[in-house]
C-alpha cells in the first residue's frame, strides 16, 4: 500500500514537472520553425515527396525545419553538405522530408516517429564525383529531443526553440509562420495508391 502510494506521488511530480515544463513556454509548438537564413522550409515549399522525378525544391541555402500542429502532427525538413577531406571538390548534399506524428513526456522531452506515415519520408543524396550522381531513398528515422524550450529571442525579436538531442544541441530554430507550412497530415503513398481511408 505504501509502495503504491509512493509510486503514484512519484509519477504525480513527474506529471507536474512536465506540464510546468510546458507552461513555462512563452508560446506554443504550432506553427513552422526554421534555422538559420530561413531559407529550409516545411511543406510544398520544400517537398514533393511522391514524385521521383523532382521530390525536392532545393533551397538557396542550407538549414533544418521543423513544424507542429496543435493535434500531435509533426514535418521536418533538411538540406546539408557533408564534407569530403580527400576530395574537397566532392561534397555530398543531403535533403530529407518526413512526416508523422509527435508525443510530449513526463520527462520533458519531445519525440517524433514517421511511423504512421513511414512510406512516405524521401532522402536524396547528390554528389558529383560519384559514378551515379542522385540517389533517391525512402527515410523515416525516429527522433527525440531530451530537453527543449521556447523563449523569446531579443537579438531576433522572435520566439526561438532551443532542444537538444543525442548528438548535442539542435540548431537555434525561430518561428516563422503560424498556421504551419506542411503537406497533408495523412499517408501520401496512401492518397496516391488511391487506397487512402475517407
Amino acid at each position: 500500500m505504501i509502495g503504491s502510494t509512493v509510486l503514484l506521488g512519484a509519477l504525480a511530480l513527474l506529471t507536474a514537472g512536465a506540464v510546468s515544463a510546458q507552461n513555462n513556454n512563452v508560446t506554443s509548438l504550432y506553427g513552422t520553425w526554421t534555422s538559420g537564413t530561413g531559407a529550409v522550409v516545411t511543406g510544398p515549399g520544400f517537398a514533393d515527396p511522391l514524385n521521383n522525378d523532382r521530390p525536392f525544391i532545393y533551397p538557396a541555402n542550407t538549414g533544418i525545419a521543423y513544424s507542429f500542429t496543435d493535434d500531435g502532427y509533426f514535418e521536418t525538413a533538411q538540406y546539408r553538405f557533408k564534407a569530403n577531406a580527400s576530395h574537397p571538390a566532392c561534397p555530398t548534399a543531403v535533403i530529407f522530408w518526413q512526416h508523422g506524428t509527435y508525443q510530449l513526456h513526463a520527462n520533458g522531452s519531445l519525440t517524433m516517429s514517421p511511423a504512421p506515415f513511414a512510406d512516405d519520408g524521401r532522402l536524396q543524396t547528390q554528389n558529383p564525383c560519384t559514378p551515379t550522381t542522385s540517389v533517391l531513398t525512402y527515410y523515416n528515422e525516429w527522433e527525440m529531443w531530451d530537453t527543449w524550450s521556447i523563449n523569446i529571442d531579443t537579438n531576433h525579436e522572435a520566439y526561438s526553440i532551443r532542444a537538444q538531442n543525442y548528438n548535442g544541441k539542435v540548431p537555434r530554430l525561430f518561428l516563422t509562420t503560424r498556421p504551419p507550412s506542411m503537406l497533408p497530415t495523412t499517408s501520401l503513398t496512401a492518397i496516391f495508391n488511391g487506397s487512402a481511408q475517407a
